[in-house]
Parts: C-alpha cells; structure tokens; sequence
C-alpha cells in the first residue's frame, strides 16, 4: 500500500496557498511575538529611548493602549491565517488584516510604506488565491481518465 493510497481519504491543500499561508503565518507570528515583548518591556524601552522624559510625545494615548491594539490586531490575524490553512475560511484573516492596516496607517502614518505594501499583498493573495481542497482519490480519477 502507497503513500497516497493510505491517505485517500484526506484532503491535502494546494502548493501555492500553503506558501502563502506559511509565510503570512511566519511573518505575523514574529510581529505577534515582538507587540507581545515590547507590551512586557514597554517601560524599559521608554526609558531606553528617552521617551519618557517628554511626556508631549504621547499625549493622546498611552504608548502600552497602542502596542496592546497592535498586539491582539496581529493575534487575530494568526488566527485567521490558521483558520485559513486548516478549513480555507478566509474572512477572519481578510477582517483582521484590513483592520490591522487601518491602524497602522492610523496611528504611524504611510512612513514605513513598503511593510504596509507587503501586508496589503499578502491580503489581496490570500483574498483571490483559490483555496480547493483536493483529494488524492480526485488526482487519480483525472489521471486515469482518457
């Protein structure tokens, strides 16, 4: 008994979403991990870049408001990913990554344009990216038809 005829009753995800997927879930987990150290060590790193000593700098909000959005934005959208490459459910992922863009934009301005190029990609692939889950049982009816 092969590989494939062991596995004939599972699905398998095509090649293209799973790069994707990967590295959009790599990619968010790394953001997801630095929001959630920069939220833990949020008085040190004032301290360190001497951003506590002029208070103007953050009159609207606090700076640990804004890395705790920035953090559970990022963890939603490894969520999303997730739910994308386990079932193909997109909307979690699409909801989350847009808002996630909207506040950066919000709240750093367009100054660091090229990583909101790259989120904006990796959206916009994983909106249009058809996901079909194929079967092995489906590759080997099409390859046996004449």
């Amino acid at each position: 008994m092969t590989t494939i005829e062991q596995k004939a009753g599972k699905k398998s995800i095509r090649v293209f979403p799973l790069i994707v997927g990967t590295f959009a879930l790599t990619y968010y987990s790394f953001i997801t991990i630095l929001a959630l150290s920069a939220l833990a060590l949020n008085k040190y790193i004032l301290e360190w870049a001497g951003l506590s000593n002029s208070p103007e700098t953050f009159q609207i909000v606090p700076s640990w408001i804004v890395i705790m959005i920035v953090f559970l934005l990022n963890a939603m959208v490894v969520v999303g990913i997730i739910s994308f490459l386990r079932g193909g459910k997109r909307m979690i992922f699409i909801l989350f990554g847009i808002l996630l863009l909207v506040a950066q934009i919000i709240i750093g301005g367009v100054d660091g344009w090229q990583k909101l190029v790259l989120e904006g990609f990796l959206i916009s692939m994983i909106l249009f990216l058809p996901f079909g889950k194929t079967s092995s049982n489906d590759k080997n009816n099409n390859e046996n038809e004449p």
